[in-house]
């Protein structure tokens, strides 16, 4: 008879594995996608360039490498650049160097500078000077709490994820702002500080699940929407089998 934990690793590693190949086999399509496009844009100096199949072969083997993690906008704005700076098919090396490029075009920090400046949040988010309102939305996905008190093994992974897909939503066209929330009282706000991390250790819910729960401590006190709120909450946390009052 398997145990439910040697069932459930097993599960996790299929899902990985699953994970594992769909981005083998969309950093392939990318790569197919490039060498297209040199070879549109360069014609014969791309066919000189790799005169055979077996040197096309092992090229695309080195860009699998290098752009592993990069999606089809961003990647599509440096082959735009290297139109424009290149009269022959860029190395890698030169094609990196336009995607960092493409960070600070569009007034952003690179992935690993925008992770450590969340790292660095030790107040309420949405009240941080950020650098640009991608670092703020991908460390929202990733989870404020996550961040402070994860190891970086696991949040940098995360974050350098959530942070790409924001990148390349904004080389889309697609603006974000950092939410504004009307001002409450100081003293409600350290409440909905110290409430999170310590549900966050008593349920284990995700930090997104609990800041919802906690919303109704941004409406007024006393009033019926911010009682109507509460009992919603309440209800929401017994139902999920949690015997925890929320304060009022």
């Amino acid at each position: 008879m398997h145990s439910q934990t040697s069932t459930t690793q097993t599960g996790n590693s299929e899902q990985n594995q699953q994970a594992k190949e769909e981005a083998q086999q969309q950093t392939r399509v990318l790569v197919n996608m490039l060498f297209a496009r040199f070879k549109a844009v360069y014609t014969h100096k791309f066919a000189s360039a790799y005169a055979n199949p077996d040197e096309v072969k092992l090229a695309k083997r080195e860009w699998a490498i290098a752009i592993k993690g990069f999606k089809e906008p961003l990647l599509a704005y440096a082959v735009e650049r290297s139109k424009e700076t290149y009269a022959w098919p860029p190395t890698i090396a030169e094609f990196l160097q336009l995607i960092a490029k493409a960070y600070s075009a569009y007034g952003l920090n690179d992935p690993r500078s925008a992770y450590l400046e969340a790292c660095q949040c030790r107040v309420n988010p949405l009240e941080f000077s950020w650098s640009h309102p991608a670092v703020y939305h991908a460390g929202a996905t990733t989870g404020w709490y996550s961040l402070k008190s994860d190891e970086e093994a696991k949040t940098w992974p995360a974050f350098e994820k959530n942070y790409s897909e924001v990148v390349d939503l904004i080389v889309q066209g697609q603006v974000f702002e950092v939410p504004s929330v009307p001002l409450i009282e100081n003293q409600q706000e350290d409440i909905t500080s110290k409430l999170i991390p310590e549900l966050i250790e008593k349920t284990g819910l995700p930090e997104g699940d609990i800041a919802c729960l906690l919303y109704y401590l941004k409406k007024t006190k006393g009033t019926q929407i911010r009682a109507r709120y509460r009992a919603k909450s309440q209800a929401d946390l017994e139902q999920k089998g949690f015997d925890i009052s929320l304060p009022e």
